[in-house]
């Protein structure tokens, strides 16, 4: 599909499925974050729509109907997202039973402008309760002249009687020389070296390519970790409570600790290709330094070990309603002490 980095196999067969308007009543797109799964939906909800003839897999992105969808402008391709309270500027909790009724009465109607009428619901793992048992009836007796596209990295997160409804999508990490390759001609040269710190996720790697704020904020939390682990248990468990008391809004704070926990677990990784001899495994290559020193003061193993740890208080994180101020101070307790990488900070 256009401008889709990876994922080949798989998309080949789903883009020559939807040029012949040959596609299910709904699929599941799930798969970590910043890894194209919004980006297929879109390209889907394209090809299924496009003005050209013949039509081809992702859209001509060209025409009318092309543009209008990539704007968020087609009447017949809507967006069900968690909803922005306008009085706090956060985030509702979740996608409401409200919001699922309005797509539905949407859903009833006959396409307007294009040939078939599409919902991409993104988070799904965030409608309530009553949404999802709402969207089970669309499911069960779904419009012929609909898709669903239902993306999120949590599917687990779903009713069991959702995901046998619809037809699982699942995005794997891109190889780095893929990535690597669709840098250089979207952006130049200069942008490989972005490619090994995406770790397999190529929305992660445009964004460093392309947005200074966006490194920045990557070496801010890489300044965090290497504080952290220069600081006693005292700091430590201060800096636990901050974040953990930090929002109101639970689901925002999950988000950065996830973010940190995904993070900081490659700076782990790191260290333990280090200790294991290969550095070239790295994928923040420009914090060798600090690798070195913490894979001089602790053991592979021990590294490896909290790596793996990192990645299941991850998916606690996002899949359960785990403690954050128990999951944070269990965090800094395992952390291992290294004084002198507070320079690095």
């Amino acid at each position: 599909m256009r401008d889709v980095i990876g994922q080949r196999r798989l998309l080949d067969r789903l883009g020559d499925q939807a040029v012949r308007g040959d596609v299910a009543h709904a699929y599941e797109l799930s798969g970590p974050r910043s890894i194209g799964k919004h980006t297929v939906a879109i390209r889907l909800a394209q090809t299924l729509n496009c003005d050209r003839e013949p039509r081809v897999s992702g859209g001509c992105g060209a025409c009318v109907a092309c543009r209008k969808i990539e704007r968020g402008l087609h009447p017949d391709v809507r967006e069900v997202t968690r909803l922005v309270d306008s009085g706090t500027r956060d985030d509702r909790k979740n996608i409401s039973i409200e919001q699922v009724r309005a797509m539905q009465q949407d859903l009833a109607l006959r396409p307007l402008e294009g040939r078939t009428r599409v919902v991409i619901i993104d988070d799904a793992a965030d409608l309530s309760e009553h949404a999802e048992t709402a969207l089970l009836k669309t499911l069960e007796e779904p419009p012929a002249h609909a898709c669903l596209l239902l993306v999120t990295p949590t599917p687990s997160r779903l009713l069991d009687t959702i995901r046998s409804r619809v037809q699982p999508i699942p995005f794997r990490p891109v190889p780095r020389a893929e990535i690597e390759a669709a840098l250089v001609a979207r952006l130049g040269p200069d942008a490989a070296r972005y490619a090994a710190a995406a770790a397999g996720k190529p929305g992660v790697a445009i964004r460093l390519a392309i947005d200074e704020a966006e490194r920045e904020a990557r070496r801010a939390l890489e300044r965090e970790f290497y504080t952290l682990v220069a600081s006693r248990l005292t700091d430590r468990f201060a800096w636990a409570a901050d974040l953990a008391e930090s929002r109101t809004d639970t689901q925002k704070r999950s988000a950065q600790i996830e973010t940190r926990l995904v993070e900081w677990g490659e700076l782990l990784r790191d260290a333990a290709f280090v200790a294991a001899g290969a550095p070239e495994r790295a994928v923040r290559p420009e914090r060798a330094a600090e690798s070195a020193k913490l894979a001089a003061s602790t053991g592979g193993r021990e590294l490896v070990d909290l790596a793996q740890a990192f990645e299941r208080w991850r998916r606690d994180v996002v899949e359960t309603t785990v403690s954050a101020r128990m999951l944070l101070e269990l965090l800094a307790l395992r952390l291992p002490y290294r004084a002198d990488l507070a320079a690095a900070a």
